[in-house]
């Protein structure tokens, strides 16, 4: 599937900023320090997770290849001094070598060519540093994920519902992530300190359940008539059957801290 998140950027950082408060405090406490360290936060879209550890105290490199996606994001992070956005791939960063404490990627490892990645997050990682690997989304245990399901469906061309990136190609899953991905941080020396996942709430209306919907990568990859036939056919479910408009989708948020053993002295 060929997603291009700049189409709907407007969207994916009004509907997204969806990222539990309690995530920065959940890495704090399992060990990897925030304040003071110098993050590179890759795929970082608008910059939401990088707000978050600049928040926290961090000096962040967001680096992302669409420019739409950062001039929505600049918008985002103000006049924060603390984030410098790099319009530039994962795979092929441009940051210098041996010079971050912390590597993060949110919602988009599955976006990557891992192999490239992982041997450029071996060059800029510091030996010692952490890569944080994480996902977030909504679940199907309620009724109105499962309908908007089915409509975005029927509206793909193929009648399908695919997961995301190389997801798609897993064979199984632990904690949201493919067990594939294991055996290739292991081969990496990347060793795994802690996973987790929590369970979270989301608060929609309506109009921003829509939203939310817009910025997914089903839609994102749809062409505009089709993605926007497909919202108005969402709208009018949610108008016909939540005239109250308010939601609480669940969602999940899962999280794999690495450690960089590569070049460690012991």
């Amino acid at each position: 599937m060929n997603v291009n998140f700049g189409n709907v950027a407007d969207n994916y950082l009004k509907y997204r900023d969806d990222i539990p408060d309690s995530l920065i405090k959940g890495l704090e406490k399992r060990g990897v320090a925030i304040a003071g360290s110098k993050v590179a936060d890759l795929g970082a879209g608008p910059g939401l997770l990088s707000k978050m550890l600049s928040d926290r105290g961090a000096i962040v490199d967001a680096v992302e290849p669409s420019a739409e996606l950062i001039e929505v994001g600049k918008t985002h992070i103000g006049d924060d001094q603390r984030i410098n956005f790099v319009q530039k791939y994962a795979e092929d960063t441009g940051l210098p070598s041996n010079s971050y404490d912390i590597v993060t990627v949110m919602r988009a490892w599955h976006w990557f060519d891992r192999e490239k990645t992982i041997e450029e997050v071996k060059r800029i990682l510091k030996p010692g540093g952490h890569l944080v690997i994480m996902d977030s989304g909504f679940t199907s245990a309620s009724k109105i994920v499962k309908e908007s399901m089915k409509i975005i469906q029927s509206y793909s061309t193929d009648k399908q519902i695919r997961p995301a990136g190389t997801k798609d190609m897993a064979t199984q899953m632990i904690n949201s992530f493919p067990v594939e991905w294991f055996d290739e941080w292991k081969y990496a020396k990347f060793d795994l300190m802690d996973l987790y996942k929590m369970d979270y709430e989301v608060k929609f209306t309506n109009e921003e359940w829509a939203g939310r919907l817009s910025s997914v990568s089903w839609l994102a990859a749809f062409k505009e008539k089709q993605r926007r036939n497909t919202l108005n056919r969402i709208s009018s479910y949610l108008e016909d059957n939540f005239p109250d408009g308010r939601h609480k989708i669940p969602h999940i948020l899962s999280v794999a801290i690495l450690q960089n053993k590569n070049n460690l002295q012991l």
